[in-house]
């Protein structure tokens, strides 16, 4: 596990996330930005950064102050977590995006993912990127495609055609007559084969 940081000033936020990371290693607890900011430029050291966004007045301003840490992998929260909000933010070196009080269950294994080099947003920003695509493409002319498409079989063509129009695996798997475990198979080789680890950066790539 990487080094966690939390950064929060409410104290309701910190006693949620520590007591679920009870089972991890040691947290630091930030509470000023300022010191944030210190802390970071005194270690290169990987780092996972839980944001309390709303213990800041500025979250824009303070997201382009942090985007020059290359070590850090940035982690927002807000306790009314706004799909339009979101997206404004995630291209600014944000790996994840959920509500400050997210399931415990659901905060280990949105670490676990960004330890594996995965993103995680919550449910309604997930869809929102994919029907943003989906609506992209019907409304414009076919863009040139990926370079990595062209290193696809067919059958991984057509269930990327599935993906981008925001199937999930077992409607995939109906939908082309698959084994689950088959579907399964054929998106980890799209994944190799475009350089992602997860849905969201696939459909981020072929936008």
């Amino acid at each position: 596990m990487k080094n966690i940081i939390i950064f929060t000033n409410s104290f309701a936020i910190e006693k949620h996330w520590k007591n679920a990371l009870n089972e991890y290693a040691a947290t630091t607890t930030i509470e000023e930005f300022k010191n944030l900011v210190e802390y970071l430029q005194l270690s290169d050291e990987k780092t996972i950064v839980m944001f309390d966004e709303q213990s800041v007045v500025d979250i824009e301003k303070a997201l382009e102050e942090l985007n020059v840490f290359t070590h850090i992998d940035l982690l927002l929260f807000h306790n009314f977590p706004d799909v339009e909000h979101a997206v404004k933010l995630i291209g600014k070196n944000v790996r994840g995006y959920e509500n400050s009080f997210i399931h415990k269950a659901n905060l280990l294994q949105m670490l676990e993912s960004v330890e594996n080099e995965k993103n995680w947003f919550f449910l309604d920003l997930t869809q929102h990127i994919i029907n943003s695509f989906i609506k992209q493409n019907r409304d414009e002319d076919k863009k040139q495609e990926p370079a990595f498409v062209k290193e696809l079989t067919n059958k991984e063509q057509v269930i990327l055609d599935d993906l981008a129009q925001g199937f999930s695996n077992k409607e995939i798997a109906y939908k082309e007559q698959l084994a689950l475990s088959t579907v399964k198979g054929h998106i980890r080789n799209i994944f190799k084969k475009a350089g992602v680890s997860d849905r969201v950066s696939l459909i981020l790539l072929l936008g």
